[in-house]
């Protein structure tokens, strides 16, 4: 990408904090940083009318990444989804008046930053908001690729988008793999990716074959759509992920019993009425007297159903930054691949038990026991499909009693950390998205 000077006048400085201000205020699901936006750098990405400035301001403790448009007062917006007031306000450069508008959400200045990023003409390229939420506003281009801003970056790389890219290096086709990721001063700005195709949400599909077995009311396995072969099939795209992290970064062997301390630990710290359960303390017990040691590795880190896909060649990982880790902070720590495997499970009990309330609140329609079953059908299946891949045995306690305690130790972990942010998941929902 090849840079344009920009002289940055104390002027412009406070012009740009006041419209990055605005700009931070004006997206509804993103959380209130606090204070005035304080300009540390620009980037001019397309001198002229249409203009684009990057910049990086701090935002109260945040650091804020903002693409503002520069438009001629006169010129029409080509807004993507409907905003009151697509103006942030004017802005006055060497070139003359403008007026600022954010160029992510606007169709033909969004191709402007994408041919910047990418450096590859965009011409009559369809356009469309697939999400716009904290951790990324993602853009479709037609059939040709994915592009993900982040609004909000730290100083260094971003985990996720490194996880992605080391994925795609070992050999791991069930994603959607980075065609460049857009980085500047050692921050990473954004990713574009390949399309998918066809892609049914994890989510969205769990819930469809959930309410077909509530339309017959039969046996799960009867329902015209039982997901266990879905279900299947997703453990063993989990399994081929951890194949390809161990090519990726390696592994090295832990105490289980300092994992269990640590969940336990938290679980007291965040909802200790979890440890009450029947059966839990025996299995901590058990397990903190194993002197066993397990595989550790990078993993996921956040896996659950609404961070997967269906597509026409199967399932894939869909989310653009893996494992939801906040900006600027340090990769993860190594932990059990089971980790990722109880966040999974602990996903299709939720979707189980969500939906069952959402539609039989009062429970007389006996719609609790069904979803239970489908959910305990499923994760079965899951669990099957992920310890059938050969190669994931070396990555698991060999006695299978072990992995189902471990795996039910780190689902609790899950539940706790879930209670922790008023009953939604680490990273994002574990719904739709």
């Amino acid at each position: 990408m090849s840079r344009v000077a920009f002289e940055l006048t104390d002027e412009r400085r406070r012009s740009l904090g006041r419209l990055v201000t605005l700009l931070v205020g004006r997206h509804p699901t993103w959380t209130p940083a606090g204070g005035r936006a304080e300009v540390r750098e620009v980037e001019v990405l397309a001198p002229g009318r249409p203009g684009i400035l990057d910049v990086i301001a701090a935002v109260g403790r945040r650091t804020a990444h903002a693409v503002l448009g520069l438009r001629r007062p006169e010129d029409p917006h080509h807004l993507l989804r409907a905003i009151e007031e697509p103006v942030l306000g004017a802005f006055e450069d060497a070139v003359g008046a403008a007026v600022a508008v954010d160029a992510v959400l606007d169709g033909e200045l969004a191709g402007i930053v994408l041919q910047a990023v990418t450096g590859t003409p965009v011409d009559g390229e369809p356009v469309a908001v697939l999400r716009d939420e904290e951790d990324g506003v993602t853009l479709a281009f037609g059939d040709r690729c994915t592009f993900t801003v982040f609004p909000w970056v730290g100083e260094g790389p971003r985990p996720g988008v490194e996880l992605l890219v080391a994925l795609d290096d070992a050999g791991f086709n069930h994603l959607a793999a980075p065609i460049a990721v857009w980085r500047r001063g050692g921050r990473d700005l954004g990713v574009v990716q390949e399309p998918l195709a066809g892609p049914a949400d994890g989510w969205a599909l769990a819930l469809t074959s959930l309410r077909d077995l509530y339309g017959t009311g039969g046996p799960a396995e009867d329902a015209g759509g039982d997901f266990a072969p879905e279900a299947r099939a997703l453990g063993t795209m989990t399994a081929r992920m951890h194949l390809a992290l161990v090519r990726a970064y390696g592994r090295q062997d832990a105490w289980v019993s300092d994992w269990v301390s640590a969940v336990e630990a938290r679980v007291r710290r965040h909802d200790p009425s979890l440890l009450e359960t029947e059966g839990v303390a025996e299995t901590m017990q058990a397990l903190e007297s194993s002197y066993l040691q397990a595989p550790a590795l990078r993993t996921h880190g956040d896996f659950h159903l609404g961070r997967t896909a269906r597509t026409d060649q199967g399932w894939v990982v869909a989310d653009c930054d893996p494992g939801g880790v906040a900006p600027g902070s340090a990769a993860p720590d190594p932990r059990s691949p089971l980790a990722d495997v109880a966040d999974m499970l602990w996903s299709l009990h939720h979707v189980a038990a969500a939906s069952a309330a959402e539609r039989d609140p009062g429970g007389r329609l006996g719609l609790s026991a069904l979803s239970h079953a489908w959910a305990a059908r499923n994760r079965r299946a899951f669990l099957g499909g992920y310890l059938g891949i050969p190669g994931v045995e070396a990555l698991v306690p060999s006695d299978r009693e072990v992995v189902r305690k471990l795996a039910a130790v780190f689902e609790l972990d899950h539940a706790a950390r879930t209670a922790a942010v008023g009953g939604r998941p680490g990273g994002r929902d574990n719904g739709p998205g």
